[in-house]
Order: structure tokens, then sequence, then C-alpha cells
């Protein structure tokens, strides 16, 4: 259930104890930079941004547009993991 953009960005489901089929993650070039969150419903999703998984470059930039797509594409597919 992944889902990659040809922009570098990838949706996978994310799943830790307290969030168990509750959450996507988007990595950017294999790097995490946000969860997707829908523990309050899918209407009211909230973002994660783990700082701890931002690379110590600090030309590492994420093109909008791109990030907004695999966004939606995040919303989608924790829609579909129920």
């Amino acid at each position: 259930m992944t889902n990659v953009h040809s922009s570098g960005f990838e949706v996978v489901p994310f799943s830790d104890l307290d969030y168990d089929a509750m959450a996507v993650e988007i990595r950017y070039q294999g790097v995490p930079v946000v969860q997707l969150i829908k523990d309050n419903g899918l209407d009211a999703c909230e973002l994660i941004i783990p700082s701890r998984f931002s690379p110590p470059d600090p030309a590492f930039l994420l093109p909008f547009d791109a990030f907004m797509e695999a966004l939606s594409s995040a919303k989608a597919l924790i829609a579909e993991l129920g």
C-alpha cells in the first residue's frame, strides 16, 4: 500500500502502538518528513512533523506543490486503512 510519486515523495502506512491503522507517513527522498494522524477522525486529521527525522543538511527543502499532492495521497490512503 505504498504510493510513490515521481517528485520523490512516498506515502506509506505508519504504525506504532499508539496509532495502529490510524497514521501514514510521507517521506521525501527516503527521509520521513511528516506523519498524518486520524485518531480524531478523518475530517480532523493532524500532522506531526518529527524534527528528529530531518536531515542535518540545511539545504533540504520540500517542493510545496509536490508536498501538497503527497498530503492529498496520504489522506486518501489513511481513509482506505479503515
